[in-house]
């Protein structure tokens, strides 16, 4: 349940790109900004020097001449919000199966919340009002002329010093889960305030039309080991939600999505375990001004009618120069998907803004492992990006865990659709019980409409942990959003498996790297590049494996000792090369794809490289 809770380490990610863009900034030219096209690669070097960026879930960002910020969380604290106008608290009425009393008045109290007949042991709901999806729209708009306030609020005591592990062992109690399971196969828990989820969320349930706020209940968790009691604190809303339904069979009761911390979210298909985020936008992630946190404020979850197969959550998202009113469509499947509207109000001009952004990790694989002293093979939760472009080429970009802070742009003009997948799903490769990093989701994002010019852009911060999601990939538009501007934007986002159901090209499956040495006064050092692609219509073309050909190429450098040939053991056909520099550049973009005559049989593979 407390997944989001593995990765709090006293590293964030946000404390790690301030150390990255740190190092950016003493190092220079040695954390390279690579944009390429997605057609035709081009480079271009960093004109500008990253500042650290703000602490997480301030609201404010961090000028240059500042010390680095070291923070000691990874997603930010979900924000606060007043409940909806004109609903006035009334006395708990929800009853223990989940239904509140508009359904059934007169429900007994079921499980543990039984051995209380206090007003704070029972979960509650407001007298309800009219609600109108217009209003979130509405209230974003009005927010937008307000300024910006911190949500954050003090925690007592109790709450705030709760360790990570601590905090994990506060529990919504299952048997208190609003919606009904057997009518509907939704339910929804709540997330507890505390450790670093130190800012109330208002909760919203929505039925035939009519909006209830959900006040604060500490008999809504089994508070366990950690020792604590509703009464040892009073707090108001809450941190986050999660939301269940059968996915796994009939009588499951399985993790479908999760909101929690800052604009975090995910959701999770048939037989898949929760590994990398999504967020609802990113504000100057990377850039020069430090970034900026949005978060969401309030939530309206609207509960499914009998048999229906999709659960809406309406969020109001707030940050310092912007609001934002989102509409999250969720269906459960082997690949649950959801479909996102956002509505965004500009209360200052934004340099860089991130549409669609998907959060994961990357520390190793087997490119480069030889770093780790590790019993696992690989350890990371996406492998690659994939880019369909606005031309119809798919890209694949494996990931790497940079030794400096490394940004990759994909120019590009109304994009298909990017993601940051897992592909490899052999469990002999991690050895990893415990977080089963085979079994996790690949992320694709399906824009809806044009989306312009612009590009893909992918974050890779050094980590040396696992605990940090250093792997930020997002949509660029080359518009720059102005003060009182507004902007739509909708897509779909995808939790996938491989990814092989996107596209009927082969796969580059493999990337693996070796240094060649200088072999003499004639012999130049190279580094060797071992490639795999497989599946789809490759297989048809072994038998003429003469006349299937490797298309290399490399900015700055020269390709020599190409070589293709079959793989017995893996499928499909291994491709080597030996990369050379020039001396003209400290860096190359290098692309391979495999074709036949003139048909394209693969995606093409793509790397930049620091010599």
């Amino acid at each position: 349940m407390y997944r989001f809770q593995k990765r709090v380490t006293s590293s964030s990610v946000h404390a790690l790109l301030a150390v990255a863009l740190a190092g950016f900034l003493t190092f220079g030219a040695s954390g390279l900004v690579h944009a390429q096209d997605s057609s035709t690669t081009t480079e271009t070097s960093s004109g500008t020097q990253p500042a650290v960026p703000a602490q997480a879930g301030t609201g404010t960002t961090s000028p240059a001449a500042e010390s680095p910020v070291v923070e000691s969380t990874e997603p930010t604290v979900a924000p606060s919000s007043n409940a909806p106008e004109q609903t006035a608290p009334v006395e708990p009425v929800a009853a223990g199966n989940g239904e509140t009393a508009a359904d059934n008045p007169v429900q007994p109290v079921e499980g543990d919340a039984a051995a209380s007949s206090e007003t704070a042991e029972k979960p509650a709901v407001s007298v309800p009002v009219a609600f109108d999806p217009a209003q979130v729209i509405e209230r974003a708009r009005n927010l937008a002329k307000q300024p910006f306030e911190n949500p954050h609020r003090d925690l007592p005591e109790a709450l705030a010093n709760l360790s990570p592990e601590s905090y994990a062992k506060i529990r919504f109690k299952s048997q208190r889960a609003f919606f009904s399971q057997a009518n509907s196969g939704f339910a929804l828990d709540l997330y507890h305030p505390g450790n670093m989820y130190d800012v109330p969320v208002a909760i919203n349930l929505v039925r035939d039309g009519q909006v209830q706020a959900v006040p604060y209940s500490a008999g809504l968790f089994d508070f366990g080991e950690t020792g604590l009691s509703g009464n040892d604190f009073s707090t108001q809303g809450y941190a986050g939600f999660r939301l269940r339904y059968p996915l796994g069979n009939v009588a499951g009761s399985d993790e479908l999505a999760t909101f929690l911390g800052a604009s975090y979210f995910r959701i999770q298909g048939r037989d898949q375990v929760a590994g990398q985020m999504a967020r609802g936008l990113t504000v100057d992630l990377a850039g020069p001004s430090g970034e900026e946190i949005p978060v969401f404020r309030e939530f309206w979850i609207v509960a499914p009618k009998e048999g229906e197969r999709k659960i809406t959550v309406f969020a109001l998202l707030d940050s310092v120069r912007l609001t934002g009113a989102y509409r999250f469509d969720i269906r459960p499947g082997n690949n649950s998907k959801v479909d996102v509207s956002s509505t965004l109000f500009f209360r200052d001009r934004v340099e860089k803004i991130g549409l669609a952004p998907l959060n994961s990790m990357f520390l190793y694989g087997e490119q480069k492992r030889r770093r780790f002293e590790d019993y696992r093979g690989e350890v990371h939760s996406s492998d690659g990006l994939l880019i369909n472009n606005g031309k119809g080429e798919w890209l694949w970009r494996p990931l790497d865990n940079p030794a400096n802070l490394q940004i990759s742009s994909f120019l590009d003009e109304n994009p298909r659709g990017f993601g940051l997948l897992q592909r490899d799903r052999n469990f002999d490769h991690y050895q990893d019980l415990d977080t089963r990093f085979d079994q996790q989701p690949g992320y694709w994002v399906t824009p809806k409409g044009d989306w312009g010019k612009g590009h893909v852009e992918l974050v890779e911060i050094p980590s040396p942990s696992e605990s940090n999601d250093n792997i930020v990939a997002f949509w660029v538009p080359q518009n720059k959003p102005e003060a009182g501007s507004e902007l739509t934007v909708e897509y779909q986002i995808a939790a996938t498996q491989d990814g092989s159901d996107l596209h009927k090209l082969s796969q580059a499956t493999d990337t693996r790297i070796m240094h060649i040495p200088s072999g003499g006064d004639d012999a130049q050092a190279a580094t060797r590049f071992i490639l795999n692609f497989a599946g789809e219509e490759l297989e048809y073309y072994l038998s003429d494996l003469d006349n299937l050909q490797a298309n290399i190429s490399a900015s700055n450098a020269e390709i020599r000792n190409i070589r293709l040939m079959k793989d017995p053991e893996n499928g499909g056909v291994r491709v080597m090369f030996d990369l050379i520099g020039t001396g003209e550049a400290q860096s190359s973009n290098l692309r391979a794809f495999l074709q036949y005559d003139d048909r394209v049989l693969s995606e093409t593979w793509t790397m930049p490289w620091v010599f």
